[in-house]
């Protein structure tokens, strides 16, 4: 299971750089779409901070400018692959506890945890792409079963 959330967390970070690549060829994005792609990976920083039991002094819709967003989005994919690898199978299902937005605690597995992040990134990635599709020639593609094909 180890080596499936890692090839998960691989297909995040490359579905990520195809909707900040398109972000970036854009002189004026709309807000919205800058801001729900921050979103995402604002919620997967504050996801880490929970399995890490770090705190984090980012909220879930901070602002995060789109020149930080391919750094932001490659730093957070190696300390989560490095946290990931570094886990024996059986932390996979230990429960992790945490508090969330409105400070309610919860406990999840990190298998449930990056499950959920996973399927949030892909519907709000949809969302990004449906704001700038009017503005692209090419539109990026995130399937999951594409990535795989090319990888």
């Amino acid at each position: 299971m180890k080596n499936f959330l890692i090839h998960l967390l691989n297909y995040e970070l490359w579905a990520n750089q195809r909707v900040i690549g398109a972000l970036e060829t854009l002189d004026n994005p709309p807000p919205r779409a800058v801001a729900v792609m921050g979103h995402i990976l604002s919620a997967q920083h504050v996801w880490l901070g929970r399995a890490l039991r770090e705190p984090t002094f980012v909220a879930i819709w901070d602002s995060v400018p789109v020149a930080w967003m391919n750094e932001t989005a490659e730093r957070q994919h190696r300390r989560f692959v490095s946290y990931v690898s570094g886990l024996a199978e059986s932390d996979l299902i230990r429960p992790i506890d945490y508090a969330n937005s409105e400070q309610q605690p919860y406990q999840s597995t990190l298998i449930d945890i990056m499950t959920h992040m996973s399927h949030h990134a892909a519907y709000h990635r949809g969302q990004v792409v449906q704001l700038i599709r009017p503005m692209l020639t090419e539109v990026p593609v995130t399937d999951f079963i594409i990535w795989t094909r090319e990888g």
